[in-house]
């Protein structure tokens, strides 16, 4: 698989970089809506209901159906900030996508770590 793509990041969601790629479960672009979790993940996590391990185990499943034509298009971005409502620190899918694509295109890519979103004066 031919791919461009050196750089990740993460932010939240209120980030609006030209990079950004919505990997909520509320994202309004079609492109990136087959990296989301399924509402039952979310809320399961948010209410207690679902460990972060069956969490983690369903979302692999939903990456492992991500199509050809979504990767590829991931790919072929040089940058990318995966946003979400999740703050920082909190467990996320986010992290989750960012550790699965590291590990399938190892020295490749580079985390970069967490964009900071400016604060509105």
């Amino acid at each position: 698989m031919n791919h461009v793509l050196s750089k990740i990041y993460t932010a939240h969601y209120r980030y609006g970089g030209p990079d950004r790629v919505d990997i909520t479960v509320k994202g309004q672009d079609p492109r990136w809506k087959e990296f989301a979790p399924t509402w039952n993940m979310v809320m399961g996590v948010k209410k207690g209901t679902m460990s972060e391990a069956e969490y983690i185990r369903l979302y692999l499943i939903i990456l492992s159906r991500v199509s050809t034509t979504t990767w590829d298009a991931l790919l072929q971005m040089e940058e990318v900030t995966f946003v979400c409502f999740c703050n920082k620190d909190w467990f996320c899918h986010r992290n989750i996508l960012v550790r699965y694509i590291v590990e399938s295109l190892g020295d490749r890519v580079s985390y970069m770590g967490w964009r900071e979103v400016p604060k509105k004066e």
